[in-house]
């Protein structure tokens, strides 16, 4: 090849070895003390701000390494340029110890994950054994790669992560279950091992019955789908699986040594003859609950899928890509402090408190499908958003990340916006752009005008849907109400404020039923109706309104 060129020649002895480029800090230390007459101790302070990955730290130094080049006969421009290329380097760089090993490992991991990407993904699964977050990113790249992470079997798993039996894709280790114990999980694979496959929830306690089991392990497996496809469904499950256990310990008890098994004499199975209650199975939010308290993991999905449309208009980000930047093993960082980012996901917690000045201010957790982090909104932002800040919807959050030694981040929200379903999604532009670009207009739907008239929200809010037991928000063709009164003061711009922003929030399209609005002035005692007010009539409408306003202040007909 061409030799290396360098603009300046003392780098030559430094460079060489790496054809002219920057690849070990120890290269970084030298020429600060050869080209900028640095001292070791002075040298070390530039290491130290390379390992830990703060290039700030050696922005502070530029001043002293122009002149200290300057001094040396290096031109100051060629010296300031050279600078700046260190300064980036600092983001990646190693030692050359590290550097050498991290080399051999990425291109044998690299190797790994080409030819055999679910045995490579499964295996760092179960190094990460407890580390949800770091699961949830692994997922996240398993999905990318089209394996998917299959939800723990009694009959399919085994201890760890491992690959199934069609070689494409990863089953949840039995272990990695929250309230499993190992001795538990070794018991089960060996006698599924030594007598076959499990047939029925009874005969898998019956056979099990005494080895290290107890109903807590029980509970966790059946809310993770662990007893899935054999003689029941969940909520039956979970509302027999004592009585089935104690039933099968009475038995076990009552047998002594050498006495047979009434079932083993008259040739019956364990589980002949008991009946489940005939009940539905859970809903979908229900059993994703569940899988996550069992397992820290979602396996039948996610409420944010149903999302996917609108939450790439808006240019959402995973919440698990944030916290990862800012790990300490983090080897790159794609977000940085400050960076102002949009993000969807499902309000699992909200605590609202008082500011000094009295004023309400919230603290909320967002969660999508492969992590959760905490966003807050100060008094102004909150006073603007609250009516769409209800746990257990979907919304969609434009913020700034914020990060504190020793926490992980969190978003400072300046902004919210309703989310609208797939199957009711038509392209629109994002309510956050005229925050990300303060030259276009806003987007984002005005809580109360002028003229008291309520402004076409961008998107339907996910509220809509979570009004609902079903699992996708049908529109009902005869309403149950067509009229909302609201009693208020006139005067009290702010309660206005509120009201009109939830009733734009929740406007009905032009198929579907609506109620009309009316006020009841407390002052004047005077009723009022804005025609270019109507609502959807959702429960949640008359939560929302009685959470905001009282018990009351609200009444229907």
């Amino acid at each position: 090849g061409k030799p290396v060129v360098y603009e300046i020649p003392e780098l030559a002895d430094i460079l060489d070895s790496t054809y002219g480029c920057v690849v070990y800090q120890e290269q970084v230390m030298e020429i600060f003390r050869r080209l900028a007459g640095y001292s070791l101790g002075k040298a070390d302070v530039v290491r130290k701000a390379i390992s830990k990955k703060h290039p700030e730290v050696i922005k502070a130094q530029r001043e002293d390494f122009l002149n200290g080049c300057e001094l040396r006969g290096i031109d100051r421009g060629k010296a300031g340029r050279l600078f700046d290329e260190l300064v980036s380097f600092a983001g990646y760089a190693f030692n050359k110890s590290h550097a050498a090993a991290y080399a051999i490992l990425s291109y044998r991991s690299a190797y790994l994950k080409c030819h055999y990407p679910a045995q490579y993904i499964s295996a760092i699964m179960t190094s990460e054994f407890g580390n949800h977050g770091k699961l949830a990113r692994y997922t996240d790249e398993a999905a990318r790669l089209g394996i998917s992470l299959l939800a723990p079997s009694v009959n399919e798993s085994m201890t760890d992560f491992h690959v199934d039996s069609t070689g494409k894709n990863i089953r949840y280790g039995l272990l990695a279950l929250k309230n499993v114990g190992l001795s538990f999980v070794d018991k089960v694979i060996e006698n599924r091992t030594r007598k076959g496959l499990f047939k029925s929830f009874p005969d898998f306690v019956e056979r099990l019955y005494g080895a290290d089991m107890n109903k807590r392990q029980i509970e966790a497996m059946i809310k993770a789908g662990a007893f899935d496809g054999l003689d029941a469904h969940r909520s039956q499950l979970l509302a027999c699986y004592e009585e089935i256990i104690d039933r099968i310990a009475d038995r076990q008890r009552g047998n002594i040594e050498g006495q047979l098994n009434l079932f083993t004499q008259l040739g019956e199975s364990a589980d002949d003859g008991y009946e489940y209650p005939s009940i539905p199975e859970l809903s979908l939010r229900e059993l994703l609950t569940l899988e996550k308290e069992a397992s820290g993991m979602y396996f039948s999905g996610h409420l944010t899928d149903e999302y996917s449309e609108n939450a790439e208009d808006l240019g959402a980000v995973p919440i698990c890509d944030i916290l990862a930047s800012f790990d300490e093993e983090a080897e790159s960082s794609e977000y940085r402090e400050k960076q102002s980012v949009a993000i969807t996901g499902l309000i699992t917690e909200k605590t609202v408190k008082q500011t000094k000045n009295g004023e309400a201010m919230a603290f909320i957790t967002l969660e999508d499908k492969y992590g959760e982090i905490e966003c807050v909104l100060f008094p102004k932002i909150y006073e603007e958003f609250s009516p769409l800040i209800i746990t257990d919807t979907i919304i969609a959050a434009y913020g700034e990340i914020s990060v504190r030694d020793d926490e992980p981040p969190k978003l400072l929200l300046r902004a919210v916006a309703p989310m609208r379903p797939n199957g009711v999604y038509t392209h629109r532009p994002s309510p956050f752009s005229a925050l990300a670009n303060p030259s276009l207009e806003a987007h984002k739907p005005t809580a109360y005008s002028q003229n008291h008239t309520a402004t076409t929200p961008i998107y339907r809010t996910e509220a809509i849907q979570a009004a609902n037991t079903a699992d996708t928000y049908v529109a009902p063709k005869t309403a149950p109400f067509s009229k909302i009164y609201l009693r208020i003061s006139n005067s009290d711009e702010r309660a206005l404020n509120r009201a009109v922003s939830l009733f734009s929030i929740f406007e009905p399209e032009q198929a579907e039923p609506k109620a009309d609005v009316i006020f009841f002035d407390t002052e004047s005692g005077k009723y009022t109706h804005h025609p270019e007010l109507s609502c959807q009539p959702l429960p949640i409408v008359i939560r929302t309104l009685k959470e905001l306003f009282g018990e009351d202040n609200v009444a229907t007909r």
